[in-house]
């Protein structure tokens, strides 16, 4: 099996998309549930996305060839989504930025960093789970969310009711800013841009701010 996934076959996937945001750290406050019981909204042959999932993923031999995602997005940027057993990985200019796991380092694109990557649906919403908002922020993704996620077969009907949930695992503790010498971090927790708690960082978060900030432009 080919461990590079094109991107066009994550177009209108129900089965991926199901599976992908099942890591993200959503939730529905009002329920008390998390998002893997959220998306039991959108309706699938569970045998079916097992057996699927199986054979996507190369579960047989996932620990020693993971498949993943890359692309070359410009000449300064290209990017990788790496599919482990246990997590999945995030990668700009092969640099690490985050992963979705049970050791999850999340919280890294900020809202205009997350918009600048609309241009390529699958991309946007393969970074969504580790963007990081504000609450005031809310109000002006969710329509954007709804709007891709419309275009996922059994996803339309919920679009509204799943964006909330996604948003929810958004929310930061406080918000980014603008660091001397060094560009946008934070102080969350689990974030690769935190940089006072994790100073070994430091370095490729210049780098990458630089190359995200000629992105936007």
């Amino acid at each position: 099996m080919n461990r590079q996934i094109p991107i066009e076959e994550l177009n209108q996937n129900t089965f991926f998309w199901k599976f992908y945001f099942c890591w993200s750290r959503g939730y529905d406050e009002k329920q008390e549930i998390n998002i893997d019981e959220v998306l039991e909204v959108v309706e699938t042959d569970e045998t079916k996305a097992y057996e699927w999932e199986h054979v996507f993923f190369n579960q047989n031999d996932i620990e020693e060839n993971p498949r993943y995602i890359a692309e070359k997005l410009t000449d300064d940027l290209n990017y990788a989504v790496e599919f482990q057993e246990y997590e999945i990985n995030f990668f700009l200019n092969d640099i690490y930025i985050g992963n979705l796991g049970g050791h999850f380092e999340a919280w890294f694109f900020t809202l205009d960093e997350l918009l600048a990557f609309e241009k390529y649906p699958s991309l946007f919403l393969l970074f969504l789970p580790i963007t990081g908002i504000t609450e005031n922020q809310k109000s002006i993704l969710k329509p954007i969310i709804a709007k891709h996620l419309r275009e996922i077969p059994k996803f339309e009907t919920h679009s509204d009711y799943i964006a909330d949930c996604i948003l929810n695992g958004l929310i930061m503790e406080s918000p980014f800013q603008q660091t001397e010498e060094i560009g946008l971090t934070n102080n969350q927790n689990h974030s690769v841009r935190n940089i006072t708690a994790y100073p070994r960082y430091k370095e490729d978060v210049i780098e990458l701010n630089k190359k995200l900030v000629s992105f936007k432009r």
